[in-house]
């Protein structure tokens, strides 16, 4: 019988913890940001082009409400085929964000499109979705 009530107990408190912690979990569900990192291979001779246009870009997403103020980087570096390449970080506020941008907006990706080259087996331009684990404030 004591065996019996303690495991009463026990599933009481777990239950209990469960239900104390469901907002947390619901509000986790309720966030729809959508962090990427975006490489973008340059075609050469277009890089000094590439910056002007990527440094339109940024103001107009937060401008339209579609990504957050952080994080937010441009990278800059050099491929295995010794080409110029830079690397963008953002969060999107969801994940419908980008499906919804303005013709703004997307006359800049096309503009950025142009500009870029597959290359290395990848796509000119390629932004896969990550997930942030830990971010300094």
């Amino acid at each position: 019988m004591r065996l019996h009530r303690d495991f009463h107990m026990t599933l009481c408190f777990l239950l209990a913890c469960l239900v104390v912690t469901f907002p947390v979990f619901a509000q986790d569900k309720k966030d729809d940001s959508e962090t990427v990192i975006a490489t973008y291979r340059v075609k050469e001779g277009k890089e000094a082009e590439f910056q002007k246009v990527l440094e339109k870009a940024w103001p107009a997403y937060r401008k339209l409400g579609m990504a957050r103020e952080r994080p937010h980087l441009i990278l800059r570096g050099v491929d295995e085929a010794k080409k110029t390449y830079f690397i963008e970080i953002l969060t999107w506020k969801s994940h419908d964000a980008p499906d919804q941008a303005s013709p703004e907006v997307r006359a800049l990706w096309n503009q950025l499109e142009a500009l870029c080259e597959s290359r290395i087996g990848h796509r000119g331009i390629e932004f896969p979705e990550v997930e942030i684990v830990r971010q300094e404030k």
